[in-house]
Protein backbone atom coordinates (compact mmCIF):
# COMPACT_ATOMS: atom_id res chain seq x y z
CA UNK A 1 0.00 0.00 0.00
CA UNK A 2 2.83 2.43 0.82
CA UNK A 3 4.37 1.86 -2.62
CA UNK A 4 1.09 2.80 -4.28
CA UNK A 5 0.83 5.95 -2.12
CA UNK A 6 4.38 7.00 -3.05
CA UNK A 7 3.67 6.36 -6.74
CA UNK A 8 0.46 8.39 -6.52
CA UNK A 9 2.31 11.29 -4.87
CA UNK A 10 4.95 11.25 -7.61
CA UNK A 11 2.28 11.26 -10.33
CA UNK A 12 0.41 14.12 -8.69
CA UNK A 13 3.61 16.17 -8.28
CA UNK A 14 4.56 15.59 -11.94
CA UNK A 15 1.11 16.70 -13.02
CA UNK A 16 1.23 19.81 -10.86
CA UNK A 17 4.73 20.66 -12.03
CA UNK A 18 3.65 20.43 -15.65
CA UNK A 19 0.52 22.49 -15.00
CA UNK A 20 2.34 25.17 -13.01
CA UNK A 21 5.36 25.63 -15.21
CA UNK A 22 3.67 25.26 -18.56
CA UNK A 23 6.75 23.34 -19.72
CA UNK A 24 6.56 19.82 -21.04
CA UNK A 25 8.20 16.96 -19.17
CA UNK A 26 11.57 15.71 -20.48
CA UNK A 27 10.52 12.07 -20.74
CA UNK A 28 10.84 10.64 -24.24
CA UNK A 29 12.09 13.81 -25.93
CA UNK A 30 15.35 13.45 -27.81
CA UNK A 31 16.14 17.19 -27.66
CA UNK A 32 16.21 16.99 -23.86
CA UNK A 33 18.94 14.40 -23.56
CA UNK A 34 21.44 14.99 -20.72
CA UNK A 35 24.34 17.18 -21.82
CA UNK A 36 27.90 17.54 -20.61
CA UNK A 37 29.69 20.71 -19.60
CA UNK A 38 30.05 23.02 -16.63
CA UNK A 39 27.92 26.14 -16.08
CA UNK A 40 30.67 28.27 -17.64
CA UNK A 41 30.98 26.02 -20.71
CA UNK A 42 30.10 28.19 -23.75
CA UNK A 43 28.72 25.15 -25.57
CA UNK A 44 26.17 24.40 -22.84
CA UNK A 45 25.23 27.79 -21.42
CA UNK A 46 21.49 27.12 -21.52
CA UNK A 47 20.25 24.04 -19.69
CA UNK A 48 17.20 22.73 -17.90
CA UNK A 49 17.63 21.11 -14.47
CA UNK A 50 14.90 18.77 -13.20
CA UNK A 51 14.55 16.75 -10.00
CA UNK A 52 11.71 15.12 -8.06
CA UNK A 53 11.35 13.40 -4.72
CA UNK A 54 8.41 11.69 -3.07
CA UNK A 55 9.13 12.47 0.59
CA UNK A 56 11.33 15.10 2.22
CA UNK A 57 12.24 15.55 5.88
CA UNK A 58 8.67 16.75 6.57
CA UNK A 59 7.04 13.93 4.58
CA UNK A 60 6.12 16.16 1.62
CA UNK A 61 6.69 15.64 -2.10
CA UNK A 62 8.96 18.09 -3.94
CA UNK A 63 10.05 18.89 -7.50
CA UNK A 64 12.43 21.38 -9.13
CA UNK A 65 12.26 22.69 -12.68
CA UNK A 66 15.05 25.24 -13.23
CA UNK A 67 16.53 26.87 -16.32
CA UNK A 68 20.17 27.89 -16.47
CA UNK A 69 21.05 30.66 -18.90
CA UNK A 70 24.75 31.39 -18.52
CA UNK A 71 25.24 32.14 -14.84
CA UNK A 72 21.53 32.90 -14.20
CA UNK A 73 19.20 30.31 -12.66
CA UNK A 74 15.42 30.72 -12.64
CA UNK A 75 12.45 28.45 -12.31
CA UNK A 76 10.15 26.80 -9.85
CA UNK A 77 10.18 24.51 -6.87
CA UNK A 78 6.95 22.67 -6.18
CA UNK A 79 6.61 21.63 -2.54
CA UNK A 80 3.60 19.39 -2.15
CA UNK A 81 0.89 21.68 -3.60
CA UNK A 82 2.68 25.05 -3.30
CA UNK A 83 4.86 26.58 -6.02
CA UNK A 84 7.91 28.69 -5.15
CA UNK A 85 9.67 30.97 -7.63
CA UNK A 86 13.45 30.79 -7.58
CA UNK A 87 15.93 33.16 -9.18
CA UNK A 88 19.65 33.50 -8.58
CA UNK A 89 23.15 33.82 -9.94
CA UNK A 90 25.76 31.06 -10.07
CA UNK A 91 29.17 31.73 -8.57
CA UNK A 92 32.16 31.02 -10.88
CA UNK A 93 32.55 27.59 -9.21
CA UNK A 94 28.94 26.62 -10.12
CA UNK A 95 27.42 27.21 -6.67
CA UNK A 96 24.01 28.71 -6.04
CA UNK A 97 24.27 29.52 -2.33
CA UNK A 98 21.33 30.27 -0.06
CA UNK A 99 18.96 31.39 -2.79
CA UNK A 100 15.65 32.51 -1.34
CA UNK A 101 12.68 31.02 -3.22
CA UNK A 102 9.47 32.92 -2.54
CA UNK A 103 5.96 31.56 -2.62
CA UNK A 104 4.41 32.28 -6.01
CA UNK A 105 1.66 34.94 -5.88
CA UNK A 106 -1.00 32.41 -6.92
CA UNK A 107 -0.28 30.41 -3.74
CA UNK A 108 -0.13 33.24 -1.17
CA UNK A 109 -3.36 32.07 0.53
CA UNK A 110 -2.08 28.50 0.91
CA UNK A 111 -0.76 27.64 4.38
CA UNK A 112 2.97 27.09 3.82
CA UNK A 113 6.25 28.85 4.63
CA UNK A 114 6.64 32.09 2.68
CA UNK A 115 10.24 31.31 1.67
CA UNK A 116 12.41 28.26 1.03
CA UNK A 117 16.22 28.53 1.12
CA UNK A 118 17.95 26.57 -1.67
CA UNK A 119 21.65 25.76 -1.98
CA UNK A 120 22.89 23.83 -5.05
CA UNK A 121 26.26 22.97 -6.57
CA UNK A 122 26.01 22.52 -10.34
CA UNK A 123 28.30 19.98 -11.99
CA UNK A 124 28.61 18.54 -15.48
CA UNK A 125 25.39 16.51 -15.43
CA UNK A 126 24.03 16.79 -11.90
CA UNK A 127 23.30 19.46 -9.34
CA UNK A 128 23.29 18.45 -5.70
CA UNK A 129 22.37 20.40 -2.62
CA UNK A 130 19.49 20.93 -0.25
CA UNK A 131 16.52 23.10 0.57
CA UNK A 132 14.89 24.07 3.84
CA UNK A 133 11.81 26.03 4.81
CA UNK A 134 12.50 29.40 6.32
CA UNK A 135 10.23 29.71 9.33
CA UNK A 136 10.82 32.11 12.20
CA UNK A 137 14.55 32.26 11.57
CA UNK A 138 15.05 28.49 11.69
CA UNK A 139 15.39 26.03 8.85
CA UNK A 140 12.81 23.25 8.96
CA UNK A 141 12.50 20.18 6.75
CA UNK A 142 16.10 20.35 5.44
CA UNK A 143 16.20 17.92 2.52
CA UNK A 144 18.91 16.79 0.13
CA UNK A 145 18.10 17.14 -3.58
CA UNK A 146 19.64 15.95 -6.85
CA UNK A 147 18.82 17.51 -10.19
CA UNK A 148 19.65 16.21 -13.67
CA UNK A 149 20.77 18.47 -16.51
CA UNK A 150 18.95 18.51 -19.85
CA UNK A 151 19.45 20.59 -22.95
CA UNK A 152 17.08 23.55 -22.83
CA UNK A 153 14.60 24.25 -25.60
Amino acid sequence: MARYSAALVVLVVLGLLAACSGASEPTGRSDLAPVAGRPDDPDARRSRWVGIGSYDACGLAWAFDLVQDGNRISGHMLWETVRYDLSGTLAPDGTLAKARAGKSPDFNGTPAPRFVIVTLVFGARRAVGHYAAETRGSHDCATEVRLTRYAAE
